[in-house]
């Protein structure tokens, strides 16, 4: 179990490390989109959006959003009722956490211990959701790609959720708990 701790611990500062990186590019890419954009509108004749005039604007509100994603997560999460701060600023590797004993005195309390264990990794991927939920949906609006506004949002909560999976956890442990299940 430890070697899988180790495991998700080292993906999970992988995702970390990586993020920011893709984040800064995605931002320097949406900016120059829409300068590019903007500019085409002088050529109306070379122009491939003119029926969508809106997608220079989007780019342009999308390349802030991406230049300041741990402002963007930390309030996503404060939207779904948690108060977990995003960082994607400094990196700092996480230490693994001890898996020799996660077993509780109850079931709800290894499911906790579990869930802290790899919360790490939890978190870094529900970032790395969120990012790639965002980038989608602007391939989408920009007409790169087939895909669907709703599915977009789907993986946006879920990423919101793995941010927030220990809050979660706590929270459908107690449901089922106050249920007798």
């Amino acid at each position: 179990m430890q070697g899988l701790v180790n495991f998700a611990t080292a993906m999970g500062d992988a995702i970390a490390v990586l993020l920011p990186a893709l984040c800064y590019l995605a931002a320097c890419i949406s900016f120059f989109f829409a300068a590019w954009t903007f500019r085409s509108y002088a050529y109306p004749h070379h122009h491939q959006h003119r029926h969508q005039p809106w997608v220079p604007f989007v780019s342009l509100i999308l390349a802030g959003v991406f230049a300041s994603f741990p402002q963007f997560l930390t309030m996503a999460s404060v939207s779904a009722g948690t108060s977990v701060a995003a960082s994607l600023t400094s990196y700092a590797p996480t230490t693994p956490g001890n898996a020799s004993n996660i077993l509780g005195s109850t079931p709800q309390n290894t499911v906790v211990n579990v869930v802290q264990l790899f919360e790490h990794f939890f978190q870094m991927f529900g970032a790395a959701c969120v990012f790639w939920s965002i980038v989608t949906w602007r391939a989408i609006v920009n007409g790169r790609s087939n895909g669907s506004p709703v599915a977009c949002a789907v993986q946006f909560t879920f990423g919101v959720m793995c941010i927030n999976m220990l809050t979660i956890a706590n929270s459908v442990l107690s449901l089922l708990s106050a249920t007798g299940g």
